[in-house]
């Protein structure tokens, strides 16, 4: 978690950019109509499609937003899109170590920690290494890679450490180490660190997911076609071109249920410079205005007494994706609306 030898790592950004049909700059800061100078990763520019793309350097998601409304007043003829690195994600980290592929907590790992715990402080290092190293040390490396500032992780740690609910850990009782150990990782696991981005409408990039693999593909930038296919598979590439069918799922599931409410929301996420391309589950919908009724010949949504609702069908589509980067798009198209009717109402009542 240092800031050393920087040139030694692979560098993304530019294949990240360039995969969002953007045009790479060298900047390390950016500075917003109210002075302040704003850290980034990187900045993409899409002088065609007047798009901004923005790698933040931030370690908070509120300021990361804060940052996109202060570059956004400084560009009025140009949409500023934001994606935030998370190298470090608790949740992620407690599951890869101490969990099974089905997902609950392997007691077996917890009993091997607990015997080794009991030797003295020297004989420690290499059972641990043997039990826990190969996780760790991709972990780590992720961390390396990613070239963030150190004082970014130190942040982003510090905030989830704060997640947690420290007076239950503090009582537990120290003869129990199973028991306490548990609570402790299933309130681990129970985060969800990319929730803060996602629901003030940026994009969250979990650079922790990505393999050695993915690091020599984004820093040889030879293979666009496949660096858009891994960003697709991370539901990354989806907030910024996102397919129509998945904005009107993803209102009507926050509660923009009138057929004009979701036609609205999908041109209001194209005047904000996400790019519609073809629809993901209803591609014989040709225009906006057949996507509802599509999705309800589909069976993912059905029309109520006056609003369109998801069916169990429907509600099971989204529970796929509404936990992933992509996510960040729904989210600030269903507030600005949301402040939109908010606004009228205010309206409507101050002139009776």
């Amino acid at each position: 978690m240092t800031d050393t030898n920087k040139e030694d790592l692979p560098f993304i950004w530019e294949a990240f950019c360039n995969a969002l049909g953007t045009e790479h700059r060298e900047a390390k800061e950016i500075r917003g109509a109210s002075g302040l100078v704003h850290p980034v990763e990187a900045i993409g520019v899409d002088d065609k499609g007047k798009r901004i793309v923005l790698v933040s350097s931030e370690y908070n998601p509120r300021i990361t937003a804060l940052m996109r409304g202060d570059v956004q007043a400084t560009l009025p003829g140009m949409s500023v899109l934001v994606a935030r690195p998370l190298a470090i994600d608790l949740a992620y980290a407690a599951k890869k170590m101490f969990f099974t592929e089905a997902g609950t907590i392997d007691i077996a790992k917890l009993l091997q920690l607990a015997s080794i715990l009991q030797l003295d402080e020297k004989e420690r290092d290499g059972p641990l290494n043997e039990l826990f190293g190969p996780p760790a040390e991709q972990l780590m490396r992720s961390i390396a890679l990613s070239s963030l500032p150190a004082r970014t992780h130190i942040l982003n740690l510090v905030e989830q450490f704060g997640l947690l609910d420290w007076s239950g850990i503090l009582e537990a009782k120290k003869d129990n180490f199973l028991q306490s150990t548990t609570d402790l990782l299933t309130q681990f696991s129970d985060m969800d660190n990319l929730a803060g981005d996602r629901e003030q409408g940026i994009c969250p990039v979990p650079t922790y997911e990505l393999t050695d693999a993915d690091w020599d593909l984004f820093s040889e930038n030879k293979h666009q076609d496949e660096i858009q296919a891994r960003l697709k598979e991370l539901e990354i590439f989806q907030y910024f071109f996102p397919p129509a069918d998945n904005i009107a799922l993803g209102l009507i599931d926050r509660g923009h249920q009138a057929d004009k409410a979701v036609l609205d929301g999908i041109e209001l996420a194209q005047t904000q410079g996400h790019q519609i391309t073809e629809n993901r589950f209803v591609p014989e919908a040709q225009e906006f205005v057949e996507i509802v009724e599509a999705l309800k010949s589909r069976g993912y949504a059905v029309e109520g007494e006056l609003t369109t609702e998801l069916t169990e069908a429907g509600h099971a589509l989204r529970k796929t994706v509404n936990i992933r980067p992509s996510e960040g798009l729904i989210a600030k198209i269903s507030k600005v609306m949301s402040v939109k009717v908010d606004l009228n109402l205010k309206d409507i009542l101050g002139q009776k």
